[in-house]
């Protein structure tokens, strides 16, 4: 076990991608396998210290930077343990390109990876984490067979899928806890908001997406599908956001079965890739989707261009074109996330996704107030899967008042939709006061009572999802 007490060597591990500051942390454990994790828990409950999980360092909302206590560390439980048919056992601090390259060695393919491929295959457990596929394939929770977790109090359990579930009084038990399972359901939408609760719910799909509160998880077995078919990408540049609602729906209605990718890119987000990709067209918004490859495809995608009056269309079918618009895609994020930390300001980004039924409306709100508020904005992401990013850029304290209060406007806008204030990205230390939104005050102390079972003395992952202060009152 390495054990990290200097100041500089700690400094790494107060930082994500969110731009959140205020991290404070004694020390950093690195243990190298599961005892070495389980007495790094059972100290820190003897001594009741704080522990807070790091993973990769990619989340956005600052679920792995501490403010008071320790760090543990899963950078050396990298082991990719066994690889066999359709399912993977890994440890938890994996990274997950490396996992991707040796599911591909053997023709496998794992679809929730998240658009950050450094980040952790145990992080991405933990939040429930989604990217580029989810569209065709869904979220983490689908493919997660079994975890293994050094619970907050100090038990190395096994969860495999299907053992433990709530019985009809909302009640899980097992031979190393028992606890009632939340009173709000989480909406059946794309959500990573808080303890997933639906009527007997599985045990296993609680403990995915709790955000690193409920202990540590120390290994992952997931299912794996066959290598997917050749396949190519669009970028189609329409002339204005006028028909965007139309050509979603025509494209989900004819080709929904050879489409992997949908995502949206709107004029203000393509300027900032203007430097990168300076033949995108001027005055456009993009669709950039990725489907099967074949001829007849290829020539009814022509047709539709022809029909909504692309200004252009870019096709990566080889591999030097095809990555290159695989580049397009993931610039646009790293972009702005640089742009927000030159402003120096924590992000201000709304992760919201409704019902299908609603989409039109959400975003015709969020239009509303690029037009009237005056501030610079951005929307962009997967609207195949009803959930767009809608960014605010603040030039001065008084646009940053105002974002504020944009904000708070479209995640009640949102609630209302059925939606939920977090899609992909989670809680962390960030939005826990849009979860109390969402699930109400009852819904939040379930979530505690939850925690206090898993981890009594409310060390582990503290302040993620709800203030630490919530633990301890009478």
């Amino acid at each position: 076990m390495i054990i990290k007490e200097n100041r500089d060597e700690i400094l790494s591990y107060l930082e994500d991608s969110s731009n959140f500051s205020g991290g404070k942390c004694e020390k950093v454990f690195i243990p190298e396998n599961e005892q070495e994790i389980l007495e790094i828990v059972n100290e820190c409950n003897r001594q009741k210290m704080p522990l807070t999980v790091s993973g990769g360092g990619t989340g956005t909302v600052g679920g792995r930077i501490p403010l008071e206590g320790s760090v543990i560390s899963l950078e050396r439980l990298n082991g990719i343990i066994n690889i066999d048919g359709n399912r993977a056992v890994l440890e938890a601090g994996t990274i997950v390109n490396d996992f991707l390259q040796r599911a591909d060695n053997v023709r496998k393919f794992y679809p929730p990876f998240p658009t950050e491929r450094n980040a952790f295959i145990g992080g991405n457990a933990s939040t429930n984490a989604s990217g580029e596929y989810s569209f065709r394939f869904g979220a983490t929770r689908k493919y997660v067979l079994k975890l293994r977790m050094v619970t907050g109090g100090g038990k190395l359990v096994e969860i495999p899928r299907g053992r433990f579930f709530a019985d009809d009084r909302g009640v899980i038990r097992t031979d190393f806890l028992t606890f009632e399972i939340p009173s709000y359901k989480t909406p059946e939408i794309k959500c990573s908001a808080g303890y997933f609760s639906k009527k007997n719910v599985d045990l296993i799909d609680i403990i995915i997406g709790s955000e690193g509160t409920l202990g540590v998880i120390t290994q992952v077995e997931v299912l794996l599908i066959d290598k997917l078919p050749d396949r190519f990408i669009m970028i189609f540049f329409l002339p204005s956001e006028d028909r965007m609602f139309e050509f979603l729906s025509q494209v989900k209605k004819d080709f929904i079965s050879d489409i992997y990718t949908l995502e949206f890119f709107d004029s203000a987000s393509l300027s900032f890739l203007k430097n990168d990709f300076p033949e995108i067209p001027p005055g456009t918004c993009a669709f950039y989707i990725e489907s099967t490859n074949t001829t007849e495809l290829m020539e009814r995608w022509l047709e539709i261009s022809e029909k909504y009056n692309a200004r252009d269309v870019w096709v990566g079918g080889e591999p030097k074109s095809y990555q290159r618009l695989i580049d397009f895609r993931h610039k646009l994020p790293e972009n702005i996330n640089a742009y927000f930390r030159k402003l120096k300001i924590t992000k201000i980004s709304l992760d919201i996704a409704v019902p299908e039924r609603n989409f039109k409306e959400l975003v015709s709100f969020y239009r509303r107030f690029s037009g009237e508020s005056g501030i610079q904005t951005v929307l962009f992401g997967h609207i195949g899967e009803n959930h767009l990013h809608f960014n605010l850029f603040p030039a001065d304290e008084r646009e940053k008042t105002l974002a504020r209060q944009i904000y708070i406007s479209c995640i009640e806008k949102a609630i209302s939709l059925g939606g939920t204030v977090a899609a992909e990205h989670g809680i962390g230390k960030i939005k826990y006061p849009y979860l109390k939104m969402m699930y109400g005050e009852k819904g939040i102390q379930d979530m505690v009572r939850i925690k206090k079972a898993f981890d009594p003395n409310g060390l582990i992952g503290r302040n993620n999802l709800f203030p630490a202060d919530l633990l301890f009152q009478k």
